[in-house]
């Protein structure tokens, strides 16, 4: 409700701000000289059992304006922070995903052109789809995941989900995290290949309209969060899951960002996040399509231009 009441009082224009906060100051003081004046009179009449209530009053009355104040500045300089690292992740978003297109063409080089790299060169590559998570992740990392505490270090981890080309389940051929460590769940999809059958990720596929999909606390009993191994949501609290859709609106796969601070995902920030993550998805779109090209048309495509097409095995 405060937090409310503060977004509200932002959107004032600064003269009807300062209005407000002279009135709050004048409304207290004029009550403690109202007192101070009754007190005089009291005082006149040796009432010090009266008189010591009332000071009681003053005392209580400008305690709570204080705290009132200081309260509502501390949640206004949080939230004036919160709009302040949001700004900066979206500004980090479009520099990381800039630096990935200054790398490509830096790698262009005519005189070094090989034949065996001319797709992943030219088309796409795994590595493509690997280095945009990895900006996605630096992006969480950078505006989110500072802290001059461990204990209040916010740890992110962001994977892209997709149907697999080996055997057309959902698998997830690329991720990024502080350990730079695969996800445990790939190790147990060896043995099966449907482990992520009950993930939103698989909700997702099974919309008629695909959407995204925030879940505030996955440890809450109001949410149906499926663990895919023992204590998963130890380590994730809060997630959100961004679908990766072609320009006819066809899912390609969802980008996923896990944290393990429950409630950093809202649904109430939904606006927001859609707008930072579809800088990373519309890219892993392009990709997707690309690739899904080459696997689709690699005998006649790589016959007619005379170019080796690689095999994506995941």
């Amino acid at each position: 409700m405060l937090h409310k009441v503060v977004r509200w009082y932002d959107t004032l224009s600064v003269g009807v701000q300062v209005l407000i906060s002279a009135i709050s100051y004048a409304i207290p003081f004029y009550f403690s000289a109202f007192l101070s004046y009754h007190i005089s009179e009291i005082a006149n009449r040796n009432d010090n059992r009266t008189i010591l209530f009332y000071a009681v009053g003053i005392i209580i009355a400008l305690v709570m304006v204080f705290f009132i104040s200081r309260y509502l500045a501390i949640i206004r300089e949080g939230l004036h922070k919160e709009k302040s690292d949001r700004l900066a992740a979206l500004l980090h978003a479009y520099t990381n995903v800039d630096r990935l297109i200054s790398r490509k063409l830096i790698g262009i080089k005519e005189k070094d052109l090989v034949m065996e790299k001319f797709a992943e060169t030219f088309i796409t590559s795994i590595k493509d789809f690997q280095e945009l998570v990895d900006a996605a992740y630096s992006t969480f990392e950078t505006a989110f995941g500072q802290s001059a505490t461990l204990e209040d270090r916010v740890d992110y981890e962001v994977t892209f989900m997709t149907k697999s080309y080996c055997d057309e389940e959902i698998t997830i051929p690329v991720c990024s995290n502080r350990e730079g460590r695969a996800p445990r769940s790939m190790v147990l999809r060896s043995s099966n290949p449907r482990i992520y059958e009950n993930t939103v990720t698989a909700a997702i596929y099974r919309e008629p309209r695909p959407s995204m999909h925030i879940i505030d606390d996955t440890g809450s009993s109001k949410v149906a969060y499926q663990e895919l191994y023992p204590s998963q949501t130890d380590r994730i609290r809060s997630s959100i899951v961004f679908p990766v859709l072609s320009s006819k609106n066809e899912l390609l796969g969802t980008l996923v960002v896990h944290c393990d601070k429950e409630g950093f995902f809202k649904q109430d920030d939904k606006k927001y996040w859609h707008e930072l993550l579809e800088i990373f998805a519309k890219r892993l779109a392009l990709a997707k399509r690309q690739m899904d090209y080459l696997m689709n048309y690699r005998s006649d495509v790589g016959a007619e231009l005379r170019i080796p097409i690689p095999n994506f095995d995941f």
